[in-house]
């Protein structure tokens, strides 16, 4: 048998009715949170997502996955793959999302704008895009969320948290700020320990207690000719999880791209001071 007339046997094969960019920019993104959250630990795991009959392999970091094809090995399967899954474990927000993201939008903007060198301009950056392709202006939060979805062995979404990112232009230099705001126990829970650097980094971890009681993790890691990354964990008594990093490239640590600045826009000691803003809380 020809393939036309196999073709015309079987008749038009059905459109996928999943959106495959979609899956595959939710996990890029559930994997680098991950990776921020706890970065020790999770640069070499690897998060997976189910997409048109494939299993598609997402190691951190990189910028297209692998693809296992159906009748490949599979880890082993169980009865609810989400079961393991983070979920926040703090209550639930009094706030609607949009008045959440819009106070704290206006927290975290001052409190860069304090402390940026004079002169310095905020602008969109790529990690601001949520959905996918909508753009939102710098340091303006969005909130991220997507509903744990179980597939044979796989557990792919479980997002639930607020993030924000601009560049920074001073001069000829260029940089860029984001930052996390979460309920803890989710998958962007910030890092509460220190241990060793990522892989092929050299860097430093400090932990220590806030004037509050919060729990600081102070991180900078650089990358053998590449930028340096400031990051500060902050977990607060009222269930809040902030993460705060600035890195001295244009784009995005992660590219690999050379130094655009001599060191990240803020410093260690500033990111702690925005971090600890009492005003960036789920729970005013």
């Amino acid at each position: 048998m020809s393939r036309e007339q196999f073709d015309a046997a079987i008749g038009a094969v059905p459109p996928s009715t999943v959106d495959v960019e979609a899956v595959l920019d939710r996990e890029r993104r559930r994997a680098r949170v991950r990776r921020v959250a706890n970065p020790w630990t999770a640069a070499g795991a690897g998060v997976a997502a189910v997409a048109a009959g494939a299993v598609l392999v997402l190691a951190p970091g990189d910028p297209a996955p692998s693809v296992v094809q159906p009748g490949a090995a599979a880890p082993p399967s169980s009865s609810d793959p989400c079961r393991l899954a983070p979920r926040p474990t703090t209550a639930p927000l009094r706030e609607k999302a949009t008045v959440v993201a819009d106070r704290l939008t206006t927290v975290l903007t001052d409190a860069v704008r304090q402390r940026v060198a004079a002169g310095t301009t905020l602008g969109v950056h790529t990690l601001g895009q949520y959905p996918k392709g909508t753009q939102h202006p710098p340091l303006a939060f969005f909130h991220v969320f997507s509903a744990t979805v179980a597939k044979d062995s796989t557990c792919s979404g479980g997002e639930d948290y607020f993030m924000a990112a601009a560049s920074t232009t001073e001069k000829a230099h260029k940089g860029n700020v984001w930052a996390v705001v979460t309920r803890l126990g989710g998958n962007a829970t910030p890092a509460s320990e220190c241990s060793p650097p990522p892989e092929r980094t050299e860097g430093s971890c400090h932990r220590r207690t806030g004037p509050h009681g919060e729990t600081i993790v102070e991180e900078t890691f650089t990358m053998p000719g590449g930028p340096t990354v400031n990051r500060v964990n902050v977990t607060k008594p009222d269930g809040t999880g902030v993460l705060v990093e600035a890195q001295n490239t244009a784009r995005d640590a992660n590219q690999g791209d050379a130094p655009d600045m001599p060191s990240p826009p803020l410093s260690l000691a500033q990111l702690a001071e925005v971090g600890l803003d009492p005003g960036l809380t789920l729970y005013p």
